[in-house]
């Protein structure tokens, strides 16, 4: 047992966990990397989620769907989690404008790729959460249409309809520059 009374895991099951989190941290990152706007709180919230997964991993039911889509519920919930916190504390979503842009090989690129990202996150706020929460599923989290659906309980029709729709409203956003929220 674990301090917190828990069964403790096994070597099969750390390495296990192992594989699981080098297949998936990327994808959590970006998730919340592109949800939040902000590679600090990404970190802190890839920590939790995997905090979390590693919590639960002896209580998690192959059964219940696969093992990724259960990580990104946690993700989700903990996305949204600091969401709340963070409307509750205004200041701290001023963070995310003084991000430094990631290095790249040169300053040239990372100045592109960095007004690049600042682009698309503008753009991404142009839609509603919904529709946000599925396109970064989708594209930055690297999660196919039916785990999508499974995870929001609705059709993957509707994923399809919701990520076609978006992507054209995210290319107008993106030609027109514009941060304008809500369709």
């Amino acid at each position: 047992m674990d301090e917190g009374g828990r069964p403790a895991m096994d070597e099969g099951q750390i390495a296990e966990f192992e594989k699981f989190y080098d297949g998936w941290f990327a994808k959590v990152y970006n998730y919340a990397r592109h949800r939040t706007g902000s590679a600090a709180a990404a970190d802190e919230i890839v920590s939790d989620v995997f905090t979390r997964v590693l919590e639960g991993w002896n209580r998690f039911d192959p059964a219940a769907g696969e093992r990724g889509a259960w990580a990104f519920g946690i993700a989700r919930n903990v996305v949204a989690d600091r969401y709340r916190s963070w409307r509750r504390r205004a200041w701290e979503g001023l963070r995310a404008l003084f991000d430094k842009p990631e290095p790249g090989p040169g300053p040239e690129e990372a100045a592109v790729r960095a007004e690049e990202s600042r682009r698309l996150l503008r753009a991404l706020s142009g839609l509603d959460d919904r529709a946000r929460d599925i396109v970064c599923l989708r594209h930055h989290a690297d999660m196919s249409n039916g785990a999508i659906a499974a995870l929001l309980g609705i059709t993957e029709g509707n994923v399809a309809v919701i990520l076609f729709r978006s992507i054209r409203r995210l290319q107008v956003l993106l030609r027109e520059g514009s941060c304008s929220h809500g369709r």
